[in-house]
């Protein structure tokens, strides 16, 4: 294995984060600009760092070091839930281990993300909130290939899916505690795009919908293959 440590990387990118808010904070501390101001601007710079510390951080080690890490620091079968390597109040990491032709429910996270694509590829496709008050509607579709970065800002609507036949690996990182946040999160259902309360085990549920709604056979098997317990679902 290489460098690559969960901790070492978590530290790293909190220091990262930290050190961009303050910097930003000190040179909005001497102009003409309100405390709520100075503060929002603090917070926006914590993004690019993260983004920028999770690419140096690829870039300086072996993509199948850093997945071997973070597959040791999962258990087989792992739900979704479960592929949360580190929490804190700054940082999130999740290892998204994403089982061939998978599709996800759609869902916001109310904090920043940068998804570092480590094999494989992914697609991302945001929404926007229908100004007629009719649900949501498509914004834009980005896909992300091995070795790329993506950004989403915290007020981000979107699902994702695995297009390939092959496991998809990412490390994704979120600018906060999903913990301290879970109960401000959304999950929008598959037939109709109702707004409900989010949990991991509601977006497993509504991405099998969304499988099925699909005819996505391919991404129902492989995804009772990763996770087994998922079996009576799939089939119900």
């Amino acid at each position: 294995m290489g460098n690559f440590t969960i901790e070492g990387f978590a530290a790293g990118c909190k220091q990262a984060m930290a050190t961009a808010g303050a910097s930003t904070a000190g040179a909005t501390a001497g102009a003409n600009v309100d405390a709520g101001a100075s503060t929002a601007a603090s917070v926006a710079a914590r993004q690019p760092a993260a983004r920028a510390y999770l690419e140096k951080t690829m870039a300086e080690n072996d993509p199948a070091d850093i997945i071997a890490v973070l597959d040791a620091a999962i258990p087989e079968g792992a739900d979704i839930g479960e592929m949360i390597v580190h929490a804190s109040p700054e940082l999130t990491m999740l290892y998204a281990r994403v089982p061939p032709r998978f599709q996800s429910g759609i869902h916001n996270h109310t904090v920043f993300a940068c998804i570092g694509q480590l094999a494989g590829s992914e697609i991302g496709v945001a929404y926007e909130r229908d100004p007629d008050g009719g649900g949501l509607r498509v914004k834009k579709q980005v896909s992300i290939k091995a070795g790329e970065v993506a950004s989403l800002p915290a007020d981000a609507i979107h699902h994702i899916e695995n297009p390939n036949e092959t496991t998809g690996s990412a490390l994704h990182i979120y600018g906060g505690d999903f913990g301290a946040v879970m109960d401000q999160r959304s999950l929008w259902t598959t037939d109709g795009h109702a707004e409900i309360p989010f949990n991991f085990q509601a977006l497993l549920g509504e991405s099998i919908k969304a499988m099925k709604a699909s005819g996505n056979q391919a991404g129902l098997d492989a995804l009772v293959e990763a996770i087994p317990a998922v079996k009576p679902l799939v089939e119900g």
